[in-house]
């Protein structure tokens, strides 16, 4: 396997990102962290992207509208209004104020672990056209370059940028989030509500880590009554980690 190194310097940049706010030490951000861009890219959508300058964040959405134009957004927005103390109710309302992942606001960055999007998880999904322009033979050989080589370049961006939260929406990808964002050898605590699981840890950053079922499925998280508990346990585990850091920074 020979990967080109048009894909190397797209894959390992911030590719398959919306963007927004990353944040820094100083202002935290909220990172959002989805699975990969959805419908999926044709081999000639892909070849475009790849010619897209990936070495500093995106600055996001023009429109704050467009958190409303998608399920899987409009999802986000509810659980983001209920840890942000509101209800998901007033998602809509909280997505015109705050504008979330839009350019010029504060506050939020949107991205994703995989940069290429599929249809669906399928491996046949790989074209013969993407061998010809990843170098990878197969989608199983470009899951594993992310998890051997992104991944990890993700972690330093969690390092630098030391993000409040960061919510992972997928738990069967919980070890490619492992990865992404937790420290080696650590293990999530797991919790369950409403049946339904949430799995988190406070990284060496001091970063919450939270991953929730997906939002888009009959089975993941999709109630609304759900998604509060969810938002208001994960708000309640922010304010917990900001209360010892500010006691830490205190006794130094």
């Amino acid at each position: 396997m020979k990967v080109s190194s048009d894909f190397e310097r797209w894959g390992l940049g911030y590719s398959g990102c919306d963007g927004g706010d990353i944040g820094s030490r100083e202002n935290p951000s909220i990172w959002v962290c989805g699975i990969e861009w959805g419908g999926g890219h044709s081999p000639e959508a892909l070849a475009a992207h790849m010619e897209e300058d990936v070495t500093q964040p995106p600055r996001g959405y023009v429109d704050w509208k467009k958190n409303l134009a998608y399920r899987f957004n409009s999802q986000v927005m509810k659980i983001l209004s209920a840890i942000n103390g509101g209800s998901t109710s007033e998602f809509k309302r909280f997505a015109e104020s705050v504008q979330p992942f839009v350019d010029g606001k504060s506050g939020y960055f949107k991205m994703n672990l995989y940069p290429i999007g599929f249809k669906d998880t399928k491996f046949d999904r790989w074209h013969d056209k993407f061998t010809n322009i990843t170098g990878f033979r197969s989608k199983s050989d470009y899951l594993t370059w992310c998890s051997m080589s992104r991944f990890p370049q993700m972690r330093t961006w969690a390092e630098r940028a030391a993000p409040k939260l960061i919510l992972c929406l997928g738990k069967t990808y919980i070890d490619d989030f492992r990865v992404a964002f937790h420290d080696d050898g650590e293990d999530f605590i797991h919790e369950v509500l409403d049946d339904r699981d949430l799995h988190w840890c406070i990284n060496k950053q001091g970063s919450v880590v939270a991953v929730v079922p997906f939002m888009s499925n009959p089975n993941g998280l999709v109630k609304n009554v759900s998604i509060q508990k969810f938002g208001e346990r994960i708000s309640q585990l922010i304010t917990s980690q900001s209360t010892r850091s500010q006691h830490s920074c205190a006794g130094a």
